[in-house]
């Protein structure tokens, strides 16, 4: 071989050696050599495929001789012992008539680009595997590669954004503005974090929360951005309810701390309205004052509706024990209730599709959603009139839904359906519509309380609430309650509250506030009772040992400063444990039970406080409390 063609042998960085039609081998470079480790001395003169084991050796003859026959070039890859991959290329060195006279062998090692092609491919699946959405643009934000999870996300496909701008899933100003925000903070710095709200192909929005980073090359050059996209649309909605549970949290708190002193407050208000209507009535002369009692009896009743909603909010409200009835004559007797103080200008239909619409719930609490959805619904088409349409219908949840109704557990469902042909509400105002004290009513119309409570009351139920509303088309609210078996219909639910008779006997009434003490002493007196009152504990007992033989029951606050509501009773109750205790009290009647509950269970074989009163209280109540505790043998 001349010296041109080892020149030009050696100046290649492949392994090259140069054979005859059968292997041996006639020339090679020093690359090669160096790869084998052997002296040309060694390699010259030498069939190559001396160099391998047998079985490898009858495969490379096969080629060797397939490329002779053909004079086409071949091509293969293969393994080595080491592990090390390597790309062979035989090239024919053709004679004047076209036949194979030389054979030119290149080995190339390719383990390296062939490792980065498997870890290229293997970082390709993960990226197209992984079920955030990525996303690849140049430095002008236009897009360059989107992954299978970014259109299961969005609807758009890989073709669909090649070259596109990322701003085209910005639709609204809302959204353009934020994309501006992301953009200006990318020429500060090179990744930004954050969420955004986006639109899909179909027109939808969702909420997604964004990772940005700038892609730079060798010299720092800036190449483009990536972005990582992640749906929190239903960990957003998730986040508000929290937000929503906390925030009943805090009001049942502050609740729970002021509804004692504001039902101490109330009740002596209304129980000396009640005395004085009564008072009037029995007289049977007309007087002036009549109505001037009724509006102090019905303010003072609406104040301690107003404190029971509150309270509901946090579920520290009291409710009947939950029967089973039918929905649709629940909302018979509210529309009874309602029609007369609707106005004419409204359309009102009722329509029930329902196969089986029983529930077991409280009635009271059901009737107060009703009557809230229904004046809500009422209050949104007073200027222009319009139609109130109320239907019952059922509707199974095979598996659980994401969105409002999303901790409802599988099964069937009564569906309440409360649609009206009013002003709507725009869709900033869908977001805030269950916070107490919301309202868009003028401040003296609403609350703020009434769909707060309707949440709570139907969440308690076990139930959830969906709201459907475009502004000047209507609105429609959808209550779902657990259907309830028809089997338990027979269960009959409390009756009313019967009024007491006259009673003779003597009470010791124990109350430290002078206006509750004195609102109660008249009540006690009204009913026919002696009564006796002290200011405190300790007078009271110091009284009752004088002779505890005089008073046939003790009327006890539970809250007395120094010796306690409870003290007092368990002393009394030591030196005469037949004696008929009541305690009364301005807290919540499940905490007053609570209480009486706990002081009982302490007593152990001593007889214990047989019935509570929970302020403020209504005449009626008053003598149905204290002739039941009468009445139960000691």
């Amino acid at each position: 071989m001349d010296n041109l063609h080892k020149a030009l042998l050696n100046a290649t960085s492949d392994n090259a050696l140069v054979i005859d039609t059968e292997g041996v081998v006639l020339a090679a470079n020093q690359a090669m050599y160096s790869r084998l480790g052997i002296s040309p001395a060694l390699l010259l003169g030498h069939n190559v495929l001396d160099l391998f084991p047998p079985d490898v050796a009858a495969r490379r003859k096969i080629v060797l001789q397939s490329v002779v026959r053909s004079g086409e070039v071949f091509r293969f890859e293969d393994l080595t012992q080491s592990g090390a991959m390597f790309e062979a290329t035989v090239y024919p060195v053709l004679n004047e008539v076209g036949e194979a006279e030389k054979l030119v062998v290149c080995i190339r090692d390719v383990t390296a680009p062939k490792r980065a092609e498997v870890e290229r491919h293997r970082l390709g699946s993960a990226i197209e595997q992984t079920v955030e959405a990525i996303i690849i643009m140049d430095n002008d934000l236009c897009v360059n590669y989107v992954n299978q999870a970014f259109e299961e996300m969005t609807g758009y496909a890989q073709q669909d954004m090649k070259g596109e701008h990322i701003g085209m899933l910005y639709w609204g100003e809302e959204q353009k503005r934020a994309l501006h925000r992301v953009a200006a903070s990318l020429e500060e710095s090179d990744s930004w974090q954050g969420r955004t709200v986006n639109t899909r192909k179909d027109g939808s929005s969702f909420t997604c929360e964004q990772t940005v980073a700038r892609i730079r090359g060798k010299r720092f050059l800036p190449l483009g951005y990536v972005s990582i996209w992640r749906d929190v649309t239903e960990t957003e909605q998730l986040e508000r309810q929290l937000r929503q549970a906390q925030k009943m949290e805090a009001i049942g708190t502050l609740s729970g701390g002021i509804a004692h002193d504001f039902n101490n407050i109330l009740g002596p208000i209304i129980l000396h309205a009640e005395l004085r209507l009564a008072a009037i009535r029995e007289s049977g002369v007309p007087d002036p004052c009549q109505t001037s009692f009724e509006e102090i009896l019905g303010a003072a009743n609406r104040a301690k509706s107003l404190v029971e909603q509150i309270l509901g909010l946090s579920r520290r409200q009291e409710h009947d024990k939950p029967v089973p009835f039918q929905l649709s004559l629940i909302i018979k007797e509210c529309l009874k209730l309602l029609g007369p103080s609707l106005p004419s200008s409204l359309d009102i239909t009722f329509d029930n599709r329902a196969d089986n619409d029983l529930i077991l719930a409280d009635p009271t609490m059901v009737h107060q959603v009703i009557m809230n959805l229904c004046t809500n619904a009422a209050h949104a088409m007073e200027e222009q009139g319009g139609k109130l349409s109320i239907a019952v219908g059922q509707e199974n949840l095979d598996e659980p839904r994401p969105g409002p109704l999303s901790t409802l557990r599988p099964g069937a469902f009564v569906r309440l359906s409360v649609t009206d042909t009013g002003c709507g509400i725009s869709q900033k105002d869908l977001e805030r519509i269950f916070d107490p004290f919301f309202t868009t009513k003028q401040d003296s119309v609403g609350t703020g309380l009434g769909l707060a409570v309707v949440q709570t009351i139907v969440t308690g139920l076990g139930g959830g609430m969906r709201v459907t509303s475009e502004p000047g088309q209507g609105s429609c609210f959808e209550v779902l309650l657990p259907q309830c078996d028809p089997g338990l219909l027979g269960a009959a639910a409390n009756g009313p509250l019967e009024h007491a008779e006259q009673r003779q006997e003597k009470i010791l009434f124990v109350d430290s506030d002078a206006m509750l003490a004195q609102g109660g002493m008249e009540a006690l007196k009204q009913l026919g009772f002696t009564v006796t009152r002290c200011a405190n504990g300790f007078e009271a007992l110091a009284l009752f040992r004088q002779d505890p033989e005089q008073f046939d029951l003790v009327l006890v606050e539970a809250a007395l400063p120094e010796l306690s509501g409870m003290g007092l009773a368990r002393e009394l109750l030591l030196s005469r444990p037949e004696l008929p205790v009541v305690l009364c009290s301005g807290y919540t009647s499940s905490v007053l039970r609570d209480k009486t509950e706990a002081f009982n269970a302490a007593q152990g074989d001593i007889p214990s406080i047989r019935g509570f009163l929970t302020k403020p209280f209504h005449l009626e109540e008053l003598a149905a409390t204290l002739n039941q505790a009468l009445a139960t043998p000691s």
